[in-house]
């Protein structure tokens, strides 16, 4: 896998370090300022930059996009990029719209092209095991997880500086840009609810800045909270009849947890693999993913992409129902 990059926000530079350290050339950077795009291409020593987006996609020294734009650009440069026979691997979220996620699906099978989604969790092993733990503690009654961090942004928005993070029109806001991990977690393991309900903190311009998410599931009910201006510890806690599995961090990453037993009354660590890196670990999987051309797991993974979307889609509608 050789990647070219799309983009020059915070993530980028992120996920450009993270690719390295996996060994995985990065060969191009789009960005629609020049300007902007140089000290990425000169601190990285990207050998090639463009403005022109079509001049990008047709150079050949890369066979992934990666896309680190402003949510609500994912879909029209994921798209290009698959009908330029790239494949794609797009920043959370996937896109703002569950019409856009169905349809970039289906254009990557129909292209043969792979789509993946960057989200931490989905690449973990740990997350991964976390399934078969599930069944030791019984019947799920509750869910909560917990994702509140105090944006480096949100101080310019208290100023009336309006930036993408912070603006509807660009798909900002809490739910999209941090309460998706905690919903990318609940619906991985347990698929789409039954219902959605939203209840956000929202400012002047219409924005959330932080909010509650319930989603109603057959048996029990799980609570994702999330919060750009404000700060709290992170955690996930499941809870069900037997016992309560305890993960002190935020959803993206799988790297401790306890579970409690209630018929021995005893608490005991979950077996985890070590990860220490998780940012080059997602991306080693997805060349793995690939090399191998394991269309199979691609699609797997993009149906949960796309439950995802359809989970954000209905929370945006229901704080319009009321």
């Amino acid at each position: 896998m050789k990647v070219g990059i799309v983009g020059n926000g915070m993530i980028v530079p992120i996920a450009i370090e993270a690719m390295q350290r996996g060994g995985i050339a990065v060969t191009a950077l789009w960005c629609r300022n020049e300007a902007k795009g140089k000290p990425i291409v000169e601190k990285y020593q990207i050998q090639n930059q463009y403005t022109d987006y079509q001049a990008f996609l047709n150079d050949d020294s890369f066979d992934t996009v990666y896309i680190g734009l402003t949510n609500t650009l994912h879909y029209q440069y994921a798209k290009d990029a698959i009908l330029a026979g790239k494949h794609v691997i797009v920043e959370k979220p996937f896109t703002v719209t569950l019409a856009e996620a169905k349809e970039l699906q289906e254009l990557a099978i129909k292209h043969e092209c792979m789509l993946f989604e960057a989200i931490l969790s989905r690449y973990s092993k740990n997350y991964e095991h976390l399934k078969d733990e599930l069944v030791k503690i019984g019947k799920i009654k509750l869910v909560q997880a917990n994702f509140s961090k105090y944006s480096s942004r949100y101080d310019e928005f208290r100023k009336g500086i309006i930036t993408p993070t912070f603006d509807k029109a660009h798909g900002g806001g809490s739910l999209m840009d941090l309460n998706v991990y905690n919903i990318h977690f609940v619906v991985g393991l347990f698929g789409l609810p039954k219902k959605v309900q939203y209840y956000p903190n929202l400012a002047e311009n219409g924005v959330d800045t932080s909010g509650i998410l319930i989603m109603e599931y057959p048996d029990f009910q799980a609570v994702c909270t999330a919060a750009k201006d404000s700060t709290s510890d992170p955690f996930v806690i499941i809870q069900a009849e037997d016992g309560t599995i305890v993960y002190p961090e935020r959803p993206g990453y799988v790297r401790y947890g306890e579970r409690y037993d209630r018929l021995t009354n005893l608490t005991e660590e979950i077996d985890i693999v070590v990860e220490e890196d998780p940012m080059k670990n997602e991306f080693l999987y997805i060349q793995e993913i690939i090399d191998t051309k394991n269309t199979e797991q691609m699609n797997a993974w993009l149906e949960k992409s796309t439950m995802t979307v359809a989970v954000l889609e209905q929370a945006l509608q229901s704080i319009l129902q009321g």
